[in-house]
């Protein structure tokens, strides 16, 4: 009977502690995904990994479209969008590869790089939540502006505060 209780406990305990460590960052996730005005945001997605979780929407405005990701957890990629070759080019404030202009500048207090396809197709912001995740907005056919724009109605601070 002992047993039978402990091994029912064992197994509660674990299931609990389960929905504790990944469903409600998701949820929690999917919650915090912002609303902006004049755009209609689709299904939210998920996509867990081994050690991480993605989690964002897109969004729509007529034919404009982006998309806005939070990637969070102890295994996030931690490299960005920067090929390691023009890491040290980060000091200079800007970096340049065949197809893309990379800029990097602060947002809400938080490390960003802002990639710029050369052909103007589009363009994406990464970012760095502290080391513990990245935040991203990127779509085809809008600038970097347009896209810091967006960034600026986001609350950095509270997406840094659920990734972990």
């Amino acid at each position: 009977m002992k047993k039978g209780l402990c091994a029912a406990a064992l197994l509660f305990v674990l299931l609990f502690a389960g929905r504790l460590c990944g469903a409600p960052t998701v949820e929690r996730l999917t919650k915090a995904l912002p609303r902006f005005e004049g755009w209609k945001m689709e299904t939210p997605f998920s996509m867990p990994e081994d050690g991480f979780v993605t989690v964002g929407a897109d969004y729509y405005q007529g034919d404009r479209f982006f998309q806005f990701m939070v990637i969070s957890g102890p295994e996030a990629p931690s490299a960005g969008p920067l090929p390691e070759e023009l890491e040290q080019d980060r000091a200079a404030g800007r970096a340049e590869t065949e197809e893309a202009v990379f800029s990097f500048l602060t947002l809400g207090g938080f490390p960003a790089v802002k990639v710029e396809l050369k052909d103007e197709s589009g363009a994406t912001i990464w970012v760095d939540l502290d080391g513990k995740g990245w935040l991203l907005l990127g779509g085809d056919g809008m600038t970097g502006a347009e896209i810091e724009k967006l960034l600026g109605k986001v609350n950095l601070k509270g997406f840094a505060g659920l990734v972990r």
